[in-house]
């Protein structure tokens, strides 16, 4: 396992440097990026296919200075400076805790002062290229494709929103034990909430930039997929604890061609130390499973990349819009809920029946896209029907 960026690195080049960035974090970033591009080349299919157009809007080219915004940008530069320049000239103490250096006190004044001074210099050169005493504006086109950056922002900041909540609707107990610890933990993550909040997020922006929902909708399925197949490899390769149940039987010989640790694995050096420990293991990060469990992220990841693919290759095929979407929704909800069967996760009781959060929601995610693909069809199939009226 590679619990910070510095073991992976280490582990592909043979060096050994220190660079604490923990692999968690940084995986789920490259899975907003990359549903993003994925995203982006949906619009650009859809706007080459005359499916849907740019939206007029004006843009600033000439103006008053707006002080306001220049003092606010010039306080963030300044903040981003001081945490760099510090973590720059405080490499230790940042390796012994990236959060709490982060979110601390610390940093280097004078390469904050730097920062802000060099970039509040060229903000305002930038200004003063275009002053003008009243504010002056150009109509444009501006087409979804240019917006997936926006998409991505607005999805990751509702995502973890809803990813937290749902996470601590999960874990009361332990929640109530201590609300701000389990808050801003850097951990504590359900990937429901995520989906269901990050979604809602982007069809309130999609809205206000008069996005059609419906292309919206299919463009974004391949791109859940592939950030949910990325995403899920910050679980397998960090060990965060998101694994399946043990797994001590032995490989069965129709699956002799696959690495064992596909078919069970002991996540060593797992980022959250559980297990026994490694023997001749130094430092942090020394504990290893007693008994090996199902790799089930690297299972979920595998086939959430297999049905990015096949809904990628679909759209040019499916014609009723929104198809697409709860195509995928029956895909992951299936997925997930077979997985949940070989994966260790709090349950509910209902009666004598023992269910979990993830069983519930995929459940309601496999009934929700059958019912959706019924009535994207049928408004489809009315759509064309009036043509010929």
């Amino acid at each position: 396992m590679f619990p910070t960026l510095g073991h992976l690195i280490n582990y592909i080049f043979g060096t050994n440097i220190l660079f604490p960035m923990p692999t968690y974090g940084f995986v789920l970033v490259m899975a907003f990026l990359t549903g993003g591009l994925v995203i982006r080349q949906a619009f650009i299919y859809r706007e080459k296919n005359g499916d849907i157009g740019p939206k007029k809007d004006k843009r600033l080219v000439s103006g008053p200075i707006n002080y306001s915004d220049y003092l606010l940008g010039v306080v963030f530069n300044f903040i981003v400076g001081y945490k760099i320049g510090g973590i720059i000239t405080q490499y230790d103490l940042f390796t012994k805790g990236v959060d709490s250096y982060i979110f601390s006190t610390l940093g280097s004044l004078w390469i904050g002062l730097l920062v802000a001074g060099l970039t509040a210099a060229y903000s305002y050169y930038q200004a003063k290229q275009k002053y003008s005493p009243e504010k002056v504006y150009e109509e444009m086109d501006v087409y979804p494709h240019s917006l997936w950056l926006n998409i991505m922002v607005v999805a990751a900041f509702s995502g973890i929103i809803g990813a937290k909540l749902f996470d601590i609707l999960e874990n009361l107990d332990s929640f109530f034990q201590d609300p701000l610890a389990q808050l801003f933990s850097s951990g504590g993550f359900t990937f429901y909430g995520g989906l269901i909040i990050g979604v809602l997020g982007v069809f309130m922006f999609a809205r206000k930039q008069k996005i059609n929902i419906l292309i919206l909708m299919d463009a974004a399925a391949p791109a859940i997929l592939v950030a949910y197949a990325v995403g899920r490899m910050a679980c397998m390769l960090s060990g965060d604890g998101c694994w399946g149940i043990p797994n001590p039987e032995p490989k069965p010989e129709m699956l002799a061609f696959l690495p064992d640790w596909m078919w069970a694995y002991d996540f060593p050096h797992n980022v959250i130390k559980e297990g026994v420990p490694i023997p001749t293991c130094h430092g942090d990060y020394c504990y290893m499973l007693d008994v090996p469990v199902f790799p089930t992220p690297f299972y979920e990841s595998s086939l959430s990349l297999l049905f990015a693919i096949i809904v990628w290759n679909l759209k040019g095929v499916v014609k009723a819009g929104g198809v697409l979407f709860f195509l995928m929704l029956i895909m992951n909800g299936i997925t997930r809920f077979f997985i949940e069967k070989i994966r260790v996760n709090n349950t509910y009781e209902l009666g004598s029946y023992h269910i979990t959060q993830a069983e519930i929601i995929s459940s309601l995610l496999v009934i929700g896209g059958v019912i959706g693909i019924y009535f994207m069809n049928r408004i489809y199939q009315n759509n064309n029907a009036r043509k010929y009226l």
